[in-house]
C-alpha cells in the first residue's frame, strides 16, 4: 500500500510539474525549439554553415538545403528555388580525395572512376559518370576548376543529370568540392555561376 501510495504521489506531482509549465509556457518554447532543429530558419543554416563557407551573400533565389556532418565528412547543400537545381560543398575528412590539380588533369574520368569504385556501396549508385569538358568559374574568392559531366543514376528518381564538379580552396588550405547539377536538359551554368559568385571563404575555418 505504502509503495502505491508512493506512485500516486509522485504521478500526482508529475502532472502539476507539467501544467505549471504549461502555464509558464515552457511547453511552448520547448515545441519551439523542436520545430527549430527539425526545421531551421534559413538565418540559422547561415550561420551554422560559416565554419566552413559564408553564404551570407547568396540571392533570395537560392536557399540553404542541408547542412550535414557523415563521417567526419561536411556537406552542405542550396537549392535554386525555381528550377530545383543543386548547388552542392563538401569538405571531405580525405583533404586530398579530390584537388584541383586532378580537376585540371587530363586523366580526371580515370580519378572520378576511382572514386565511384571507392564508394560503389553508397546511397546514389551511378551506372556511369562521363566527363564532358573543362572549364572554370570565378567563385569563393578564386578561380574554380571545373568537370562538366553527365550521368545516370539506378536508385534515385532523377535517372539522368548534368552538371559540373569542381574544386575550391578554403581559408584554411583545405579543398572543398563543388557540385552543380540539375536533370538533363535543365542544368543552367548560369545558376551555378551566379550561386557561387556570391560565396566567400570564411575565415571562422582557418583552424578547421
Amino acid at each position: 500500500m505504502k509503495g502505491c501510495l508512493s506512485f500516486i504521489i509522485k504521478l500526482i506531482i508529475a502532472v502539476l510539474v507539467f501544467f505549471g509549465l504549461v502555464h509558464l509556457g515552457a511547453i511552448d518554447y520547448l515545441k519551439d525549439k523542436l520545430d527549430e532543429y527539425k526545421n531551421p530558419s534559413q538565418e540559422q543554416m547561415l550561420d551554422k554553415t560559416k565554419d566552413v563557407i559564408d553564404l551570407s551573400q547568396i540571392d533570395d533565389e537560392y536557399s540553404i538545403d542541408k547542412n550535414l556532418k557523415i563521417l567526419k565528412n561536411r556537406m552542405i547543400m542550396a537549392d535554386h528555388n525555381a528550377t530545383g537545381q543543386k548547388m552542392v560543398m563538401i569538405e571531405p575528412k580525405d583533404g586530398d580525395i579530390l584537388t584541383k590539380k586532378d580537376i585540371n588533369s587530363k586523366d580526371i574520368q580515370q580519378k572520378i572512376d576511382e572514386i565511384r569504385a571507392k564508394y560503389k556501396h553508397k546511397v546514389v549508385k551511378f551506372d556511369t559518370l562521363k566527363v564532358e569538358k573543362h572549364g572554370n568559374l570565378e567563385g569563393i574568392n578564386q578561380e574554380i576548376p571545373y568537370v562538366k559531366i553527365s550521368a545516370s543514376i539506378s536508385n534515385l528518381p532523377m535517372k539522368d543529370i548534368e552538371g559540373i564538379i569542381g574544386v575550391a580552396e578554403l581559408e584554411n588550405g583545405k579543398n572543398l568540392i563543388v557540385i552543380s547539377f540539375n536533370e538533363k536538359g535543365k542544368y543552367s551554368q548560369i545558376i551555378t555561376d551566379a550561386f557561387y559568385k556570391k560565396v566567400e571563404k570564411c575565415k571562422d575555418n582557418t583552424n578547421g
